[in-house]
């Protein structure tokens, strides 16, 4: 568990520092970019989540899986060096397809033709993005937590100064954040693969790419499950109102992403590699349960910041058409402290190899969102959408905890995280009723609701004793943090 802390700090350090900048760069966009460029960029996601999935991006997923099973060194690097040409291939194969149907994909995604260009540009992107992935796996994988945040810190910095060119100096638009992604994925792509060439070689094994595909095919319908969970909303916004609805939908879902980027993912970076390795340990069920009531911690208390001043910070940084955004977050926020835990609940389904399990629950939560999408949306536009997307991933959630528990049963304990929960929603509430106040007395009302939160968190049993003394330490002794993330590095 300490390592998993140490380089889950220096992730989350690396990842916090990222949205900061995107964040900083966000009334650059508002101003430059319309809600309809908004919407045009979200449509042009939802192509490229197509296409990965048909590519078979989640067969990466199989590498930390079959490199803790290699026996040897020589087996271990042939597992990276074979993923890498499995996935290059693939995702060239899949980009040539998007540029010759890129009419086609248009019409059907945009509702017209006139849009060619843009899904061409990410098709290209979506090519050199296969260079990023064995690398950064190859990164966790030897836990180079620092490098990992350099290169993508330096891939951020070389996309916001992109788009600076393009999005402001050309005003290029939508089209200046995709040709932005384009360059930096390929500059920072092709860097990273001649890194991982070096300490791998080039070799293709068949047994290797067979346990791949076998681990990794199963997730295919995994994502299309997930896909119509997380990106068929817009579709379905597009067909029953226009862009501009997408693009404010979008802009609030954005503040889902960032719950997940930094509540889930500083955490599974190094908990992905590490739950494998703690499945063989006779207290891993003491594991698995500290780590879900402190993944809940971080979870909950992030989304309470963001409930809390996300209005006030939109009031501030965006131009007046995008204010609407701020309203949908909440509710969103919730459909992503499901989809968190999710990751953290399949942990049985994935000991066990039974992924099927997994993509059973995923298709369920998608019936249940299209059900939604059909029902909410033409009556609600994007607030049934964010309705429909809780349902769906409450509903898969649910699934993959009963059907992981029966597999392979971990000892949880929930009491703490469902005092947690409680308090979470109450304080959101008493914020969603707050008056409309200036934005200087609304920003001193909200810290002394998030005072508050803190003071509950800290008597509510959510901390053991223990952990609380170990807590008061660190505020005394800070420099243990420091200390910390320098051995992990």
């Amino acid at each position: 568990m300490s390592r998993i802390g140490k380089h889950g700090l220096v992730y989350g350090g690396g990842i916090i520092l990222s949205k900061a900048v995107a964040f900083i760069m966000l009334p650059v966009y508002t101003h430059y970019l319309t809600p309809a460029d908004y919407g045009l960029l979200q449509l042009v996601d939802m192509v490229l989540e197509v296409a990965s999935i048909v590519a078979g991006s989640r067969l990466g997923a199989g590498i930390f899986r079959y490199y803790h099973k290699a026996n040897t060194p020589g087996k271990r690097r042939a597992v990276l060096s074979t993923a890498l040409i499995v996935l290059v291939t693939s995702y060239a194969t899949a980009a040539t397809a998007i540029l010759v149907f890129a009419p086609t994909i248009s019409r059907v995604a945009f509702g017209s033709p006139e849009q060619v260009t843009l899904v061409r540009i990410g098709g290209l992107s979506l090519a050199f993005e296969s260079l990023l992935l064995v690398p950064f796996a190859y990164l966790r994988l030897r836990d180079k937590s620092l490098f990992y945040v350099g290169v993508t810190t330096a891939k951020l910095v070389l996309q916001v100064s992109l788009n600076i060119v393009f999005v402001v100096a050309l005003r290029l638009g939508a089209q200046g954040v995709l040709l932005s992604t384009l360059v930096a994925n390929l500059l920072v792509g092709a860097a990273l693969t001649i890194y991982v060439l070096k300490g791998v070689g080039l070799r293709l094994s068949g047994s290797a790419a067979r346990d791949l595909l076998r681990f990794g095919i199963p997730f295919v319908g995994t994502q299309v499950a997930t896909f119509i969970m997380t990106f068929g909303d817009r579709y379905f916004l597009r067909l029953d109102s226009d862009a501009t609805t997408v693009g404010l939908y979008g802009l609030a879902y954005q503040f889902g992403f960032l719950l997940a980027q930094l509540g889930e993912l500083p955490f599974s970076l190094v908990w992905e590699p590490a739950r494998f390795e703690i499945a063989n340990r006779p207290d891993r069920d003491e594991l698995y349960s500290r780590a879900f009531i402190y993944f809940s911690i971080v979870l909950l208390t992030i989304g309470v910041l963001i409930t809390l001043f996300v209005g006030d910070f939109l009031r501030i940084v965006a131009a007046p058409a995008f204010l609407p955004a701020g309203r949908l977050v909440p509710i969103i926020l919730i459909a992503y402290v499901l989809q968190s835990w999710t990751v953290m609940h399949n942990i049985g389904m994935q000991v066990q190899e039974r992924t099927e399990y997994y993509t059973l629950a995923n298709w369920v939560g998608a019936l249940v969102a299209l059900a939604g999408y059909a029902l909410l949306i033409p009556r609600l536009l994007g607030l049934g959408a964010a309705l429909a997307t809780v349902a769906s991933f409450g509903v898969r959630e649910w699934m993959v905890y009963a059907l992981s528990q029966r597999l392979w049963p971990v000892h949880y304990r929930w009491t703490p995280v469902i005092r947690l929960s409680l308090l979470a929603i109450s304080v959101g509430v008493v914020a969603l009723l707050l008056p409309r106040f200036t934005v200087l007395w609304s920003l001193a009302a909200r810290a002394i609701l998030l005072a508050a939160y803190f003071g509950a968190l800290w008597h509510i049993g959510v901390l053991s004793e223990d952990e609380r003394l170990a807590i008061r330490r660190l505020l005394r002794e800070p420099g243990l943090v420091l200390a910390a993330v320098t051995r992990a590095t």
